[in-house]
């Protein structure tokens, strides 16, 4: 997947990390983070602990250090130093690192990818339940070294260290999504395929190109027919009703964040007129562009 592309996603949909834990636990104790409706990650920091999900018993996973697992839809979930989950879920207190690594304990970083944008799911929507990366498979690998990285700063804590976490967090789920997905449809099963990178790409990289299906089959090499079948199948839209969500995607963002005007948004993706460009964006997105910018001057 090109770099390109993949910095246009997170620029769009405008991802940050939010690191709401690092610490150590000792004793019993359960944790669940579930419920914000963010992509969210535990990263086990040192020592060894249990995690179920969605209440599955049969299904319990042992994580150790270095052990990362990411959360694509928020699912439920019990995170452990009991294999069979009998203390209550938070209700104990996780310690900070001052006095340095307790004897026995287990140290987590979580943290929530937040974002504003309404379309952010189109990214997310065929990631699995869960992404579980072992340290013991990815030792030389350069994800391995930013999970190590991160090890280091959470323990340390130093001037900066919030800032710190948070974009090597970001790193990290840049990496998930650009090598250890293997997915067959959605957004990043099409920029991994070979026939649809060339189209899907483009789309994203220069949403304000009249594009239309004979100029992106062409992208693709193939007819208008097969591009048009296989597009749907593994991105789940329409090839032009795709484009439209990508240029409708980044207007919401030029309007949002850079306060734009509705026509000057248009124009940046593509409409030749704000009335066709209003339509499509009330279609998109059920709210009009007048309404997104009314919202910032509340």
């Amino acid at each position: 997947m090109s770099e390109d592309v993949l910095s246009k996603l997170f620029a769009t949909f405008k991802v940050n990390a939010d690191i709401f834990h690092n610490g150590q636990y000792c004793g019993n104790w359960s944790i669940d983070s579930s419920g914000k409706h963010y992509l969210n990650f535990h990263l086990v920091t040192h020592g060894k602990c249990y995690l179920k999900i969605n209440g599955n018993v049969d299904e319990i996973i042992t994580l150790e250090q270095g052990d990362l697992v990411l959360f694509p839809h928020d699912a439920k979930h019990c995170v452990s130093n009991e294999p069979h989950f009998e203390t209550a879920i938070n209700s104990v207190q996780s310690e900070s690192y001052q006095l340095g690594v307790k004897a026995n304990s287990t140290g987590l970083v979580c943290g929530n990818f937040i974002h504003q944008h309404p379309l952010v799911k189109q990214m997310t929507e065929y990631l699995p339940e869960s992404i579980i990366i072992k340290a013991a498979n990815s030792q030389k690998s350069l994800l391995f070294s930013i999970i190590k990285l991160l090890i280091e700063e959470s323990i340390k804590s130093g001037k900066g260290s919030t800032f710190i976490l948070e974009n090597l967090s970001k790193c990290i789920l840049a990496l998930l999504l650009r090598e250890h997905l293997d997915l067959d449809k959605g957004l990043f099963a099409a920029l991994a395929h070979n026939k649809l990178y060339p189209a899907i790409s483009a789309i994203i990289k220069q949403p304000e190109h009249k594009w239309s299906l004979d100029s992106l089959s062409s992208l693709s090499h193939m007819s208008r027919t097969s591009f048009s079948e296989l597009f749907k199948a593994v991105v789940g839209l329409p090839v032009m009703e795709y484009v439209t969500h990508w240029r409708i995607s980044v207007a919401y963002r030029l309007i949002k964040d850079e306060r734009i005007s509705t026509i000057a948004a248009a124009i940046q993706v593509g409409y030749d007129n704000e009335s066709s460009f209003s339509k499509a964006f009330k279609r998109v997105l059920g709210v009009t562009p007048g309404s997104v910018r009314n919202k910032l001057a509340e």
